[in-house]
């Protein structure tokens, strides 16, 4: 046949196809695998059909490449490529089916910490789990048929029966099949067909894809992980690069940690309160607390509070996170968002306590060292975990959650206190889902109290469990302020990060996870309550901290300045603090106040839209 453009296009068509048919045992069984998986583990839990095409096409690739290999070295990318495939599938069916887990950085280091005794024990304990052998009813059909075909049993089994068949039809008039040589021509054009469409439309969601991986990978910091939203890692490999990388990036960050705590020191100590408690909120929007001019009574207890005199309620204090993760590491370190470096180059104030003669407990009802820990709370708390770290900072932590947060005191009872004491209590607050941070018979509001009509019932409704979760807050904080009433102590209470609840025009609930969020958007996640309670007997004995905290109390700073605040309350005299940071001292000097690491200025973002709540604009409840 001579050559002609037309015969040069039908054969580039056909390479294109090529690997299709030439490379269908490898085709056939990777895509048998990821339906064994997401069939069992779910993931990825939306955008399926987006996913789906960045499948096909990794899986088309990797026939292509494997296509054009030498025939040698094919058959060993093939057998590498597959014992990783069944591998990670199955170790993650077995997870998910066993302990409900994914390939996560926890998963990761715990398999690095287990000794060899402990590998003996689990593995006789994993042959004895029905959710062993439920992978295995998974996984031995599918290799034992791939085996079948690879090694050539299955075409010699369908040689044998078609000589049998065609034995048996000896006797019976042949009818000529005119189609037996333009079939598989057919279906070669029919692969090449689909293969160029499935390119067509599937390589921009493709490219989308791998461009949010490159951005993962090239991150050197594990405070940049949650810019790229999990859903990316769709696969068990690419759920493995994912926990690989965490758990590189945060054992660099942890070991730059230890070696500033290592050295930290506290030269003195001033007499003071007795203990100080810390509460830490969760996803609280200001502008739905009575305490802030909302005008549903979603605080009456701490509303009652202030009005005693007890309560401080500070009204420009903002998070440079609106995540959890981050904003942890802001508030915990000394390092500040407004100069150089990063969370790891300061000192976490729980150690400066220690070393100045109190104890430190830590209850959390979020994350804590847990098996079922997933990348999200990893990136949180991985610092927290650390043996290390963990010794330093904390004399008390607790290994189970409380039922709700309004029992979480009941997680300090196996606590010892000492002299001077250092309480930090972790709430689960206003985290979605709403409706399941209050028990049902603590709905107070319910979605006909909201003139909304640019809002459906359902939105309404979202609201309503919003604000319900806020007035159940209240009675959360004022149970604690009861549990440490009698004392001689000052208890401090703020939010990691605010949320959205249809506000001001923002037509959606929870966070904007962006780099450039609107005015709307800081006000509502990055403006966070803040209010200190101070204890009759505090009040008592220390008037004059007890009139800089009244004083203070409309003084602009950024919560990731905590640690100079408590330090100062505390008389700790360490180079770690700056009085010009902490609100309290004459001494204190309002600075920029940076977000998301020097991305955004607050004061200039919002100076223009002081405005009221959208919820706010209708009678009280």
């Amino acid at each position: 046949m001579s050559f002609t453009p037309a015969h040069f296009g039908q054969q580039f068509l056909l390479r294109i196809g090529r690997p299709l048919w030439r490379q269908a045992p490898l085709v056939v069984f990777m895509a048998l695998l990821a339906i064994a998986s997401v069939a069992v583990v779910h993931r990825p839990h939306s955008q399926m059909g987006h996913y789906l095409l960045c499948w096909a096409i990794d899986l088309y690739f990797l026939a292509l490449l494997v296509d054009n290999l030498p025939r040698r070295f094919a058959r060993w990318v093939e057998v590498v490529v597959f014992a990783v495939a069944y591998g990670l599938s199955a170790v993650e069916v077995f997870l998910f089916l066993r302990f409900n887990l994914l390939l996560s950085p926890t998963v990761l280091t715990l398999l690095s910490e287990t000794s060899a005794d402990e590998s003996s024990e689990f593995l006789s304990g994993m042959v004895r789990s029905n959710a062993f052998w439920q992978t295995v009813a998974i996984y031995l059909p599918i290799l034992g048929t791939h085996l079948a075909v690879v090694s050539g049993i299955w075409r010699r089994a369908l040689a044998l029966w078609r000589k049998r068949r065609d034995k048996a039809g000896e006797n019976s008039p042949k009818t000529p099949d005119r189609h037996a040589n333009s079939s598989p021509r057919a279906l070669q054009w029919g692969a090449t067909a689909a293969m160029c469409a499935l390119l067509l439309v599937g390589v921009p969601h493709w490219w989308g894809e791998k461009q949010a991986l490159w951005r993962f990978v090239a991150n050197t910091q594990s405070r940049y992980a949650e810019k790229v939203p999990e859903i990316h890692f769709f696969a068990p490999h690419y759920r493995l690069l994912h926990a690989t990388h965490l758990v590189r990036m945060s054992r660099g960050e942890v070991e730059r940690l230890k070696n500033v705590m290592d050295t930290a020191r506290v030269d003195s100590v001033a007499p003071g309160t007795t203990d100080i408690v810390v509460v830490i909120g969760e996803s609280y929007n200001k502008h739905h607390a009575g305490l802030y001019g909302y005008r549903k009574r979603t605080t009456p207890q701490l509303d009652r509070l202030r009005k005693k005199g007890e309560l401080t309620v500070f009204d420009d204090v903002v998070t440079p996170w609106n995540l959890t993760s981050n904003a942890f590491k802001s508030f915990l370190s000394t390092h500040s968002a407004d100069t150089l470096g990063t969370w790891a180059d300061g000192v976490l104030f729980p150690l400066l306590f220690r070393r100045a003669g109190f104890k430190v407990a830590f209850v959390t009802n979020q994350f804590y060292k847990s098996l079922s820990q997933g990348s999200i709370d990893f990136n949180g708390s991985f610092f927290l975990n650390d043996p290390h770290l963990d010794s330093l900072c904390f004399d008390f932590r607790n290994t189970f959650r409380s039922r709700d947060d309004r029992s979480i005191t009941q997680l300090l009872k196996d606590y010892t206190p000492g002299r001077r004491n250092l309480y930090l209590l972790h709430l689960w607050g206003q985290h979605m889902e709403y409706d399941r941070r209050y028990p049902s018979k603590f709905a107070y509001f319910h979605p006909e109290d909201y003139d909304r009509p640019d809002l459906d019932a359902l939105q309404r409704q979202i609201i309503a469990h919003y604000d319900n979760a806020t007035r159940y807050n209240d009675g959360v904080v004022a149970d604690i302020v009861r549990h440490f009433r009698r004392r001689d102590v000052l208890l401090i209470y703020f939010a990691d990060h605010g949320e959205e609840v249809y506000d001001d025009g923002v037509n959606r609930y929870g966070r904007v996870h962006s780099d450039t969020p609107s005015a709307e958007v800081i006000r509502h996640e990055y403006e966070v309550p803040f209010v200190i309670w101070a204890s009759p007997t505090f009040q008592r004995r220390h008037p004059e901290v007890a009139a800089r905290i009244r004083a203070a109390r409309h003084r602009p700073f950024s919560h990731d300045d905590l640690p100079h605040l408590l330090l100062g309350l505390a008389g700790i005299d360490t180079p770690h603090y700056d009085r010009t940071r902490d609100p309290l001292t004459d001494e204190f000097v309002v600075r920029k106040r940076w977000l998301r690491e020097g991305k955004i200025n607050y004061d200039n973002s919002t100076r223009l839209t002081k405005k009221t709540c959208s919820t706010n604009t209708i009678p009280a409840h």
